[in-house]
C-alpha cells in the first residue's frame, strides 16, 4: 500500500511539472501589408531537446517562405538545433526542432523560435493557434503540451506621407500632433511612421526625414 502511495505521488508530481511547461505566442498587432517577426516562447521546468507544434494561421496572415521551407528560425536557446517545417493537407504548418546529439534547449524560458509573418492588404484580425504541441526529453520521454492561442490585431497600413493633422501640408504642425500622440500614449497606426509597431521617438525622426526630404 505504501509503495502504491509513493508511485501515485510521483505521478502527480510529474503531471504538475508538465502542466507548468508551455509553448505559446504572446498577443500582438500587425498592420495590413506589414511584415513582422514574432517570437514563439517555451517555458519549461524540465530540460527538453526537441519540440513539435502545428501552427494554424488566420486568413490573411502567412509565414514567409524561403524556397520550400517556411522562415521559422532558431533563437539563442535553440541555435544548435535544426528547424524544419512543412504544410499539412489542411493548411496547418507543422514545425519540428531537434538536435542530432539530443542537446537540450538552453534556459527555462523565453523565445525558442521566431516566425517571419506577412499580413495581406486586407488583414483585420484573427488568432494564431498552436496545437498538437509536444516536447521530448534527452531520455526520449515525450510530453504533450496544452494548445495555445494568440490574438492578432490588424488594421490599415500606416500612412507614410506625414500629414498627421490632415491640413494638406507636412510641417511643424504635424510634429506637434505627433508629440501629442506620444504623450497621450496613442497606438494608432497613423502615427507609426517607421512601421515598428510602436508610437515613439523613432516616429519623430521619421517625420523629420519626410519634412526634410520634401
Amino acid at each position: 500500500m505504501r509503495k502504491q502511495i509513493i508511485v501515485l505521488v510521483m505521478i502527480l508530481c510529474a503531471v504538475t511539472m508538465a502542466a507548468r511547461d508551455r509553448l505559446y505566442i504572446n498577443d500582438f498587432s500587425i498592420k495590413a501589408g506589414e511584415s513582422k517577426t514574432v517570437e514563439m516562447l517555451l517555458d519549461n521546468d524540465t530540460a527538453y531537446c526537441a519540440l513539435q507544434t502545428d501552427i494554424t494561421l488566420p486568413a490573411g496572415l502567412t509565414i514567409e517562405l524561403d524556397g520550400d521551407e517556411y522562415i521559422v528560425d532558431p533563437t539563442t536557446r535553440s541555435e544548435r538545433h535544426s528547424v524544419s517545417s512543412n504544410r499539412l493537407a489542411d493548411g496547418t504548418i507543422r514545425v519540428f526542432v531537434a538536435a542530432q546529439n539530443s542537446r537540450p534547449f538552453s534556459g527555462n524560458s523565453g523565445a525558442i523560435l521566431t516566425l517571419s509573418l506577412v499580413a495581406s492588404s486586407d488583414f483585420e484580425r484573427g488568432n494564431i493557434e498552436l496545437r498538437n504541441s509536444a516536447v521530448v526529453e534527452e531520455t526520449g520521454a515525450r510530453h504533450s503540451l496544452d494548445a495555445a492561442v494568440a490574438k492578432v490585431n490588424g488594421g490599415e497600413a500606416a500612412s507614410t506621407d506625414g500629414d498627421l493633422n490632415g491640413d494638406g501640408n507636412v510641417n511643424a504642425g504635424d510634429v506637434s500632433e505627433l508629440y501629442s500622440a506620444i504623450l497621450r500614449g496613442a497606438g494608432d497606426a497613423t502615427y507609426d511612421l517607421n512601421n515598428d509597431g510602436n508610437v515613439n521617438a523613432g516616429d519623430i525622426s521619421s517625420l523629420y526625414s519626410i519634412i526634410l526630404g520634401q
